[in-house]
């Protein structure tokens, strides 16, 4: 099969390995930094990846939390929420309370940590039309004690979804971003700003990285295929067949042109199949 000329994507900023990509590179974190900050008066200053590991990114079958911070003893929990549900919710904040209950410290010894959990989500779910920002502390109603040293923050992005910048609202306008649906729309949300002009054509540049379009759709198959299955009544976890799905996955890729070597990494696929996959294409 001859290899397709690479057509522009679209990137969206909502998917979580746009997401890691982004807030992992020093020149565009700064985006995710001034947010957060502005609506949970969070510095992140001094914050650094806690672990390799866990912040490696969306290869194939890696979907553990999006992002962990760590100064000192405090801890950060950054989810790009792109689907939020009670599920979505639930699940990160077991990532809060492993992470608070001394689940990544080594030995018996317990020592206070202050855990803060971060929630972008892309929905108004069970919450007022006009909220954007929703904090959460862990408090005892019956002798009003608060646990200051856990926290979450559900920043909800469609709330401004029809900002545009106006010269002063340059926090709003980075969120109106995260909701846009093409570049163009970005450069329109963005109105004249230098640095959400600059994240754009980030975006756009990432187009060149053809390990990064393949992480990405990737993603986007696998999306589809957990929603498929949750409509269907199977749980997430549910076996659908794994084989047939990466072998589903593969076919994808290579209708958007990418190599051999880069489908069989990010499938788990051997170049054997992949090949045979070709010609099933190509018939």
């Amino acid at each position: 099969m001859e290899k397709e000329e690479k057509k522009k994507e679209f990137f969206t900023l909502l998917s979580d390995t746009t997401f890691k990509r982004m807030f992992k590179d020093e020149d565009s974190r700064f985006f995710y930094e001034k947010v957060i900050k502005y609506y949970s008066k969070l510095d992140l200053e001094g914050y650094e990846l806690y672990d390799n590991e866990i912040n490696r990114g969306n290869v194939a079958r890696d979907y553990r939390l999006d992002i962990l911070l760590k100064k000192d003893r405090d801890f950060i929990i950054i989810e790009m929420n792109k689907d939020v549900s009670e599920r979505v919710l639930i699940k990160n904040r077991m990532y809060l309370f492993n992470i608070a209950g001394g689940g990544l410290e080594k030995g018996e010894d317990f020592v206070k940590m202050k855990t803060v959990l971060i929630n972008f989500n892309n929905s108004l779910y069970k919450i007022k039309p006009d909220a954007i920002n929703v904090d959460y502390t862990l408090r005892n109603e019956k002798y009003n004690d608060v646990i200051d040293d856990i926290k979450i923050h559900n920043i909800y992005l469609e709330s401004l979804k029809n900002v545009r910048y106006n010269g002063s609202n340059e926090e709003e306008t980075f969120m109106a971003m995260m909701v846009a649906d093409s570049y163009e729309e970005m450069r329109e949300i963005a109105n004249g700003c230098e640095e959400a002009l600059y994240i754009v054509d980030k975006l756009e540049r990432l187009n060149e990285d053809d390990k990064f379009r393949t992480d990405y759709n990737v993603e986007l198959v696998r999306r589809k295929e957990i929603n498929s299955a949750r409509l269907d009544g199977y749980d997430e976890g549910y076996d659908i067949g794994a084989k047939a799905r990466e072998k589903e996955i593969a076919k994808n890729l290579l209708k958007k042109g990418l190599s051999i070597d880069l489908v069989s990494e990010s499938t788990g696929l051997s170049e054997e199949e992949i090949n045979n996959l070709i010609e099933e294409l190509n018939n």
